[in-house]
């Protein structure tokens, strides 16, 4: 049983009942400053601040938010979705999959939601803000040998998408989610916080190598499925209320197809990563030479691929792909089967 009373929003119930969320009542911010229940009552005090960025997504802005006196404020990031038909959705699914990381100690590896509230006429919500971390391309050029062949290179990008692919096994089993637009720039990259990252799915303990943390954000296209029809899903009138949820392979496949159109990425890889990367995405020729003859960004490409409700790319699967990994780098990536107090390594 879920309760969104934790952010503000009068809803109270299971997975398959998502749908009533958009009937429901949500806070609103007063023009005294405060945010209040549907009810009245004042949940913290909130002062919105210099917009950081106003783009495609929405607009972002900084601000602080105080539940006690002024002193104990702290900074957090406000959101207005620029799809408002959808706009509470999307803080839902946020605040869904920040809860479902949390129960596996992965709660880094997405902003937590603080408030979801109505302002002048549009939905907003509050969120944890993410320091000291570039977009993932950015990171990427920030490597020492980037532009280089260099082995350095395809490990660093491999730790990275060990760590996602890790998020993405927990939230597609945990939520049926698929993020739907799992590109480079909704990748933030915790430069500064580098560490292993672990977690145990049933008999297995998959681990990552020391890297920087990997950090999920812009979940406006996003469901929660499964089945035809998503209990819940964020992206307006731009992706079919009918695509599947989640589908196998979908986000990772998103991804890498990025990742791997980009001339820069290629060039910095060795031909053993480079080749790992291209038959972990098993094109077929002649998808692979129509990705590699594109001259603008992919992305019209890419989603009237994932949105075919023919689409399926096992190898990607979060799991497989993880196994697939470890197998071929195991210094990246290690499974182990927990056989009651005796830990396998699986080959």
């Amino acid at each position: 049983m879920y309760d969104a009373s934790e952010i503000g929003l009068d809803w109270q119930g299971s997975l398959q009942t998502l749908s009533e969320v958009p009937s429901k009542s949500c806070s609103y911010l007063s023009i005294d400053g405060k945010i209040k229940t549907h009810t009245g009552k004042a949940r913290c005090r909130l002062t919105i601040e210099d917009t950081l960025v106003d783009g495609t997504f929405g607009k972002l802005n900084w601000a602080k938010r105080s539940v006690g006196t002024e002193d104990d404020s702290q900074d957090v990031l406000v959101k207005k979705p620029v799809e408002q038909i959808q706009g509470m959705q999307e803080a839902i699914i946020q605040w869904m999959c920040y809860n479902s990381l949390k129960k596996y100690k992965l709660s880094q590896h997405c902003p937590k939601v603080y408030d979801l509230f109505t302002y002048k006429n549009n939905y907003w919500f509050t969120m944890e803000p993410v320091y000291s971390a570039p977009i993932f391309e950015v990171y990427l050029q920030s490597l020492p040998y980037w532009k280089q062949s260099h082995p350095s290179n395809g490990i660093a990008i491999l730790k990275i998408l060990a760590q996602i692919a890790m998020c993405c096994s927990i939230l597609e089993s945990d939520i049926g989610f698929n993020h739907r637009d799992l590109k480079p720039d909704n990748i933030l990259i915790k430069h500064t916080d580098i560490k292993s990252h672990s977690v145990i799915l049933g008999d297995l303990q998959i681990s990552v190598s020391p890297s920087p943390t990997a950090v999920l954000v812009d979940f406006g296209f996003a469901c929660l499925g499964p089945g035809t029809r998503p209990w819940i899903e964020s992206g307006g009138q731009i992706l079919s209320p009918l695509d599947s949820c989640p589908k196998v392979g979908r986000d990772l496949f998103i991804i890498f197809v990025f990742l791997l159109w980009r001339e820069d990425v290629r060039a910095s890889l060795t031909p053993e990563h480079l080749q790992f990367f291209k038959e972990s995405l098993h094109l077929t020729k002649d998808r692979w030479s129509k990705m590699m003859s594109m001259t603008r960004n992919p992305k019209e490409w890419i989603y009237m691929l994932i949105t075919d409700k023919e689409f399926h790319c096992p190898a990607l699967d979060s799991q497989v792909w993880l196994s697939t990994c470890s197998t071929a780098f195991p210094e990246v990536v290690s499974i182990k089967v927990q056989l009651s107090s005796k830990i396998v390594v699986k080959s």
